[in-house]
């Protein structure tokens, strides 16, 4: 989800040795294009036909070919490895099945934050989108990644709050060097990277202040909100309400 700590992320795999883009965008066009391909042989496609040609093309061939041009494509510009793409949205997530075919080695970080302080943060970085949007786009991104972690081996993947890179920079550091196969030698650099960098910020200590949902400037019709789109995922991540931040 945007504004959960994922430019800092960046710093972090660059200071390991990784090379990359600081925003990647391209490979969440897998899963826009795979669906849209499905629905199209959906409604057109049907295997009693012998008279209409995309009856007689293989769905998943057809589309593994399309997936091998984004494979090629990312690789041209990724001419050195180990490469990283930073990308943050639900359909990003969603395509993580297509990704790891592609890439079978890939290892995946969810850089999560909290959904109170995450739509704090939202609103003040992106006003030009409500309230309800940035409510609705935490959720779907925390929704997306549950759904998908099940289907990855754990070896795989790895959750990285926001606030713990605020609050234990060392266990995050030692969570991505066990979590990469990166070398320890490189732990000084990134422990450094994470002290003076810091997640980022819409205004000076934003990233590190932690709310109490009743004590925000949002009137009853915000709240009501926020419980309704936010609270299934705000119990699935163990998220509280309050300054505790997350339950024991």
């Amino acid at each position: 989800s945007p504004r959960s700590g994922t430019s800092i992320l960046v710093d972090l795999a660059l200071a390991a040795g990784y090379t990359g883009y600081r925003e990647g965008m391209l490979l969440s066009l897998l899963t826009t294009i795979s669906n849209a391909t499905d629905r199209h042989f959906d409604i057109f496609a049907s295997p009693q036909s012998r008279e209409v040609l995309i009856s007689a093309v293989d769905r998943a061939e057809f589309k593994r070919q399309i997936f091998e041009v984004f494979k090629s494509v990312v690789e041209k510009y990724n001419t050195s490895g180990p490469w990283f793409d930073k990308t943050g949205n639900p359909e990003m997530i969603e395509a993580v099945p297509i990704i790891r075919m592609l890439w079978p080695d890939a290892i995946f970080i969810f850089a999560k934050r909290r959904g109170i302080e995450n739509v704090v943060s939202r609103m003040r970085k992106f006003p030009v989108h409500n309230f309800e949007y940035h409510c609705r786009d935490w959720a779907r991104n925390m929704a997306a990644w549950r759904a998908i972690r099940a289907a990855v081996p754990a070896t795989q993947w790895c959750e990285i709050d926001q606030q713990d890179m605020i609050q234990s920079p060392e266990a995050v550091v030692d969570t991505v060097i066990s979590f990469t196969g990166c070398s320890p030698d490189q732990r000084d650099r990134m422990l450094l990277t994470l002290r003076e960098n810091r997640p980022q910020q819409t205004e000076a200590g934003s990233a590190s202040q932690l709310h109490d949902i009743t004590s925000l400037d949002w009137n009853d019709n915000y709240v009501s909100t926020f419980k309704r789109l936010c609270g299934e995922e705000m119990l699935a991540y163990g998220y509280t309400y309050d300054r505790t931040y997350r339950a024991v």
